[in-house]
């Protein structure tokens, strides 16, 4: 997956495997992976299919138990608060604390705290399951930043793409197979058992951030300028290339949040479909998006040859065309097009933010995604559900092409957001 062609790195991290005569499979791995990058995206995997796993779940056990749907999706979408909240003290530990160190404690914390809900009597289980998985959010964001952190200071920049790509292939799979497997999980497991199966995955999750190299070069100018680290832990950026790509990003979770109503509303209200054909939509989104971060890894060398802007503007042509179609087969092919698309601008936008950002701010841009982000997606839910009740899926679509055409105005020319140099991590 990586390589060891950058000087200066530890070779530890890159080593080359040779199958062992003899041992377990757990063995084979950490003799594998141990020390490296390359435990990082396996890492995430387990960790969020575990993690939608419950919440899934949860969020669909309270629905069931209440009646109401509005219950549900807060539960649904209240872990992304606490590090909205916490995203100052968010940004001072990335900035002033080893990422690896800190993906261990925050794995061990929330191993610690799914075991002790486990002893919780029946009675309370519910409430305190509920709380656990707000509270359990701060320590995920801090698990999905920091392996962001590691991946810079140990992967070659002429790798640093790839790697950064398969992290989200990884962080991507484990969101699917958890909530596709929290359905029959639900239907055979208790609120206990299924809090059991998570206590078994943060166990996993904890051995393998174990595996993570050391990024010791960071830490090393962190503790040689105390001045300069006091700068890095300002939740702010300044780089102006990195802000307009930043604001790229941003645009492309509008997108996401977009896509989340439009599941349901282009086949019940634009085609006039039950539910069944909400679920053909699901379904064939769910497959288009995983598409999309799998054909991110072989188009990666050609992504940097086309201007930025290009990304923004092509997913808006099959959108577009989708819902002027107005007909079931080729609105539905159009719109898994325009996910493929969506998550190539997706993976692109993201390995571009950081590449570009300078050491210095490489906690800000981390922090600033795993907070702007969700709240990005749940801001874009709550107007795109209300203009699409209002108005309609077509009036909707056109809201986010003229959106994204102004945004992409307004965040200057291709030349200010192509790929910067990159220094060392």
């Amino acid at each position: 997956m990586f390589d060891d062609r950058h000087p200066g790195r530890s070779p530890k991290s890159f080593r080359l495997w040779h199958p062992p005569a003899s041992g377990g499979l757990l063995m084979t791995f950490f003799r594998t992976y141990a020390r490296s990058p390359r435990c990082i995206p396996v890492l995430l995997f387990v960790n969020t299919s575990g993690s939608f796993l419950l919440l899934v779940s949860l969020s669909t056990h309270i629905g069931s138990v209440t009646g109401s749907g509005l219950l549900a999706g807060v539960v649904l979408s209240a872990p992304w608060l606490p590090a909205l909240l916490l995203a100052a003290p968010l940004n001072r530990l990335l900035a002033g604390h080893a990422p690896e160190r800190l993906v261990r404690i925050a794995e061990a914390a929330s191993l610690l705290l799914t075991a002790a809900a486990l002893a919780v009597p029946g009675g309370a289980l519910l409430a305190v399951a509920t709380g656990l998985v707000v509270a359990r959010g701060f320590f995920e964001a801090v698990t999905r930043s920091a392996t962001s952190v590691v991946l810079r200071g140990t992967v070659s920049k002429e790798r640093l793409d790839r790697a950064n790509t398969y992290a989200e292939i990884g962080k991507l799979t484990g969101v699917s197979v958890g909530a596709a497997l929290a359905g029959p999980a639900s239907s055979v497991l208790s609120p206990r058992g299924l809090i059991a199966l998570n206590v078994a995955t943060l166990a996993l999750s904890a051995l393998l951030a174990w595996a993570l190299p050391s990024v010791t070069r960071a830490a090393g100018e962190s503790a040689a300028s105390p001045a300069k680290s006091e700068a890095g832990a300002r939740l702010r950026v300044e780089d102006p290339v990195v802000r307009r790509l930043f604001v790229r990003f941003l645009l492309v979770a509008f997108w996401q949040g977009f896509h989340t109503v439009a599941v349901t509303v282009i086949p019940l209200r634009l085609l006039d479909g039950d539910t069944r054909l909400v679920g053909v939509f699901v379904a064939a989104s769910a497959v288009a998006i995983f598409a999309g971060s799998l054909a991110a890894l072989p188009a990666q060398r050609y992504l940097d040859h086309v201007p930025s802007t290009v990304w923004l503007v092509l997913p808006m042509a099959p959108l577009l065309a989708a819902v002027l179609a107005a007909s079931t087969v080729p609105t539905l092919v159009l719109y898994a097009v325009f996910l493929v698309l969506f998550e190539l601008a997706f993976v692109h936008h993201n390995n571009r933010v950081l590449a570009a950002v300078s050491d210095e701010e490489l906690s800000s841009v981390v922090t600033l995604r795993a907070t702007l982000l969700p709240s990005g997606v749940a801001v874009s839910i709550l107007v795109m559900g209300a203009l699409s009740d209002l108005a309609g899926p077509v009036p909707a679509v056109l809201a986010v092409v003229v959106t994204t055409l102004a945004v992409t105005a307004a965040t200057g020319a291709s030349r200010q957001t192509r790929r910067s140099p990159v220094p060392d991590a």
